[in-house]
């Protein structure tokens, strides 16, 4: 008999971080709590939203269940791809979650004006960066029920 995944370890993540190896980290971080799809790694604001918008090479990806979005990004700001996203009919429903060394109260407040769905500050070790990552997957994962994906945007 074929024991297929639940749909929580299908989930399909859309990690957006300058720092490659921040990126596979969170990534593998997520395969280690279960995750059997591949989260798309992408690291700069542009990529991303050409990504989201099914752009250039992009012309075929799956809109993302789930995005982790760094603050800091190249090309365009994580809040800047945050704005964009929220703005979009067509987006505005995929939960952002922004992952960022940021603890200044200004990018927290304006992360949350623009509808991010949580801010989580990226832990200083490697054991609680993975407790983090375990917990998001657990809730964001298993926990709540995701919106189903819109038509092409």
């Amino acid at each position: 008999m074929d024991i297929q995944p639940q749909a929580s370890e299908l989930l399909d993540i859309l990690i957006v971080d300058s720092n490659p190896a921040d990126a596979r980290l969170i990534a593998e971080a997520f395969r280690d709590a279960g995750l059997k799809s591949a989260a798309q790694l992408l690291y700069d604001g542009d990529e991303a939203l050409s990504f989201l918008r099914r752009e250039g090479g992009f012309q075929n990806s799956t809109l993302p269940d789930l995005i982790l979005l760094d603050l800091n990004l190249p090309r365009k700001s994580g809040l800047e791809v945050l704005a964009e996203i929220k703005a979009n009919g067509d987006l505005d429903c995929i939960p952002v979650i922004i992952l960022s060394g940021s603890a200044n109260p200004a990018d927290l407040r304006r992360a949350y004006e623009l509808k991010a769905n949580c801010y989580i500050r990226k832990p200083n070790s490697l054991d609680e960066f993975l407790n983090v990552i375990q917990t998001c997957y657990q809730f964001w994962g298993k926990a709540v029920s995701l919106p189903p994906k819109s038509g092409i945007v």
